[in-house]
């Protein structure tokens, strides 16, 4: 007799199956967390509010120069920003970038803040355009601190209006303009280069160098006008590079120098007077320590590499085969290229670091002074041997193609200068160490290399050679702070 039962019994999960859901579930939440990157989604919408908020102001400010032709633009050598303060002078907000002798800072409290008549953070009464201000309000900066915030900066007639770009998208996409790390207005936005130093991108701290994040200029150091624009003269007419010594790009000489992608670079500068003029914007002349923290991040970024990972193919070597014979201005990121007459190969200009800024002309262009310590000691060097000859000679790090490195010294040792692969040499584009064969040597580190050395040109190219006086039309620098 066959049985039948009023219960219908169905098949339940066991608990493997349940882990196993659970687990694929994670990774997929994971996936889609690494994909839309709250972070960064977070900081776009920051920056588009920031891009529309220059526009506004921008509108409004062109509205009351044309409804008054003679109105007062503010005091020029002033940056007039949007955190509120008690000081006139912001001189209780800590961490704003430092200034060039002569300039100051400018900020109002908060409960004037935003007011349109004069009294807010810019110093411009919108109320009396006729019909009155267009906005009600000033705007300010959705996170407006030290490092997020409105800059208004005017001249005699002319003004500029900044806010620094936060997402890596926007930053990617804003390079039309001159800056890339900033949304731009007013009738010369190029007035930011003065007291800002023009463009800087952030490096990651590397514990191994004892470095924290810093900001370093963007670009090789260029001369501006009191208008923020480019100069070009004096130069050496074919190597386009500005010539310092004959021009001194001091405030003295309404000259200020920046980081911008367009000019000549700035040579025939010493190592002691390119540390003075960083200081003059608050800044310092770029360290061994965070020259090689640059470097090493580069290093390990696989779009770096020719053969798209770390170690496959050669690191990109930067502007270094004389073809065309001379520096180069800079470019769109998008096109590390730029004025080379290559679209591939080594000659690539531009490297990218593991928190996506892109950084130009470390290996290739010109040579950069580079400080041997933060105390910047100038002490002669003793030189490596190499495994050849004697005297002064381009040496490999790695030993498989001589000549090459076979005794370090104290005061230049393997791991200091160079790339985290002992074994890498030239053919991976690290470029090569000029030294004196274990004799005595100069007193400070220049790096990279310049548009005519080729295969000695690289990331982590070293020259023992130079003093703290040496100058020359291949030699530049640049800033950190």
């Amino acid at each position: 007799m066959k049985l039948s039962s009023k219960f219908n019994f169905r098949r339940a999960f066991t608990l493997v199956e349940l882990l196993i859901v659970i687990a694929i579930l994670a990774v997929l939440a994971a996936a889609v967390v690494i994909v839309l990157n709250p972070a960064e989604l977070l900081a776009q919408a920051r920056d588009g509010e920031r891009s529309q908020d220059m526009k506004t102001l921008g509108d409004a400010l062109a509205i009351l120069v044309v409804d008054n032709s003679s109105v007062s633009l503010g005091t020029y050598k002033t940056v007039y920003i949007s955190i509120p303060d008690t000081s006139s002078t912001c001189a209780n907000i800590t961490d704003l970038p430092s200034l060039p002798s002569g300039w100051t800072y400018h900020c109002v409290t908060e409960a004037n803040l935003k007011n349109t008549d004069g009294t807010g953070w810019m110093p411009l009464n919108l109320s009396s355009i006729y019909g009155g201000s267009p906005i009600p309000s000033l705007p300010t900066d959705p996170t407006n601190n030290a490092t997020y915030h409105y800059s208004y900066i005017p001249s005699s007639s002319t003004y500029g209006l900044s806010a620094n770009i936060e997402s890596v998208k926007h930053r990617q996409s804003n390079q039309s303009g001159v800056f890339t790390t900033q949304f731009t207005a007013g009738s010369n936005p190029n007035l930011a280069s003065i007291p800002r130093g023009g463009d800087w991108i952030k490096v990651p701290g590397d514990s191994d160098y004892g470095t924290s994040d810093f900001w370093v200029m963007k670009y090789e150091a260029k001369c501006v006008d009191a208008n923020g624009s480019p100069l070009y003269t004096p130069t050496e007419g074919s190597y386009e590079t500005y010539y310092d010594s004959s021009a001194p790009c001091t405030a003295a000489n309404n000259r200020y120098i920046s980081s911008r992608k367009d000019g000549y670079v700035i040579t025939k500068i010493s190592h002691n007077t390119a540390k003075t003029y960083c200081e003059s914007i608050g800044a310092h002349l770029l360290t061994n320590e965070e020259y090689m923290t640059i470097a090493r991040n580069a290093e390990n970024v696989g779009s770096n590499w020719s053969g798209g990972s770390k170690g496959t193919g050669y690191l990109y070597s930067g502007h270094n085969d004389s073809s065309p014979a001379k520096a180069l201005q800079a470019s769109l990121d998008t096109d590390g290229y730029a004025n080379t007459g290559n679209t591939s190969g080594n000659q690539r200009r531009t490297l990218t670091l593991a928190n996506g800024e892109v950084i130009w002309d470390i290996a290739g262009n010109v040579y950069e002074h580079v400080m041997r310590t933060p105390a910047d000691i100038q002490t002669t060097i003793t030189t490596p041997t190499c495994n050849t000859g004697s005297g002064w000679q381009y040496c490999n790090y790695g030993s498989t193609t001589s000549p090459y490195i076979t005794g370090w010294t104290a005061d230049i040792a393997q791991s200091y200068l160079g790339p985290s692969n002992t074994s890498w040499d030239y053919n991976q584009g690290t470029g090569k160490v000029y030294t004196n064969s274990g004799a005595s040597g100069g007193t400070v580190f220049l790096r990279g290399g310049n548009w005519y050395r080729g295969s000695v040109a690289g990331a982590f190219a070293l020259g023992l050679n130079w003093s703290g006086a040496s100058s020359s039309d291949s030699v530049g620098f640049r800033c950190a702070r």
